[in-house]
């Protein structure tokens, strides 16, 4: 079955600097504002491992563009981020002996942070396109696509050298008026409509290899590293993407089905018949992740009870004590007891 592209997810860290150039630009309540304007909680701040639906992630790029008046404000979000910072599988990417290499490990390990997503590296007219391919937002996906292309840029900088511009760049909507913006500041003749968002690269550019005077990572990094980073890599669809969503919303403490549906854009009926379909009610996965987080707060912060119960949208003490209790079969005060006094926790 084919899942809708709003339960194409990507990790908070893909916004990079745009919480702070908006704060900076627009003040803190404008920043705040955006961020409910899409539904997501401001924690993803500073939880950037935190998968999010990417229609929202681009509303964020939209509505500040919107709101500051500023065409190129993906662009400015871009230039302030560096493909390391997307995690351990661009670190790994970046690690490879030459640039070929490097672009061939970002596409095998990118599912650590997208799905639903992909890179790709094609052959087309005698050159090769590195390109991003996301579903299609129309009315959204314009500044987001615009803040993918330096990072990209400054991957394949490492090994080309920090002066290679590519003979142009793709990207996946239309020219639009101020797109000349875009190409100025970018200095590279830009193609419009293509499949995604990317860089042409000439065959013997990606036998150029690391040069020594890059510094060397701090430690090697493995598939097998990358892999393990990967957070909700064996749970089924559609509850996988969902799960993923319920627990970004619970750093909120919200968890009702309307909110859920609403932030991956899609009716309430539909998420409904989309689970059942597969077997699970939101209930059911509801109570998942409701269940994985109480663990960890209790095991992982100083949290009382009540205020565990709190952040994970129950009214009182006791509608989550007896669901810990059908959960784990014992109360949340015995379990927190029980981890603090075992010797191999």
């Amino acid at each position: 079955m084919a899942y809708s592209r709003s339960f194409t997810l990507v990790r908070a860290r893909g916004f990079g600097a745009l919480p702070d150039l908006l704060e900076q630009r627009a003040g803190e309540r404008a920043m705040l504002g955006v961020f409910e304007s899409e539904g997501l909680p401001i924690a993803l701040r500073d939880q950037l491992d935190t998968p999010m639906p990417i229609g929202a992630m681009m509303g964020l790029f939209a509505r500040s563009a919107r709101l500051l008046g500023q065409r190129t404000f993906g662009l400015d979000v871009g230039a302030h981020m560096s493909h390391d910072g997307y995690g351990l599988w661009a670190q790994y990417s970046s690690q490879a002996a030459t640039l070929g290499r490097a672009l061939q490990r970002s596409v095998i390990s990118s599912s650590a942070h997208l799905s639903g997503c992909r890179l790709e590296l094609v052959p087309e007219a005698g050159r090769y396109v590195w390109r991003f391919v996301t579903p299609r937002f129309p009315l959204r996906m314009i500044e987001h696509s615009d803040h993918v292309l330096p990072p990209m840029l400054n991957l394949v900088r490492v090994y080309l050298g920090e002066t290679w511009r590519p003979e142009w760049v793709e990207v996946n909507y239309a020219r639009d008026p101020d797109a000349g913006k875009v190409e100025r500041r970018l200095k590279i003749p830009m193609r419009f409509e293509g499949p995604g968002v990317g860089l042409v690269l000439r065959p013997e550019d990606l036998t150029r290899r690391r040069p020594v005077h890059v510094s060397p990572p701090r430690r090697a990094i493995t598939l097998r590293d990358v892999e393990a980073d990967v957070t909700l890599r064996n749970a089924p669809e559609p509850a996988r993407a969902l799960s993923a969503v319920i627990a970004l919303r619970l750093l909120d403490g919200a968890s009702d089905i309307e909110g859920a549906a609403h932030l991956v854009g899609i009716s309430v009926q539909s998420l409904q018949r989309r689970l059942r379909q597969h077997g699970y009610t939101y209930r059911e996965v509801l109570d998942l992740v409701r269940r994985d987080r109480a663990v960890g707060l209790l095991t992982e912060t100083q949290l009382s009870v009540l205020e565990i119960a709190l952040a994970l949208g129950y009214e009182d003490h006791g509608n989550f004590t007896r669901a810990f209790t059908r959960w784990l079969g014992c109360t949340p005060s015995a379990f927190r007891r029980m981890r603090c006094f075992d010797p191999l926790i």
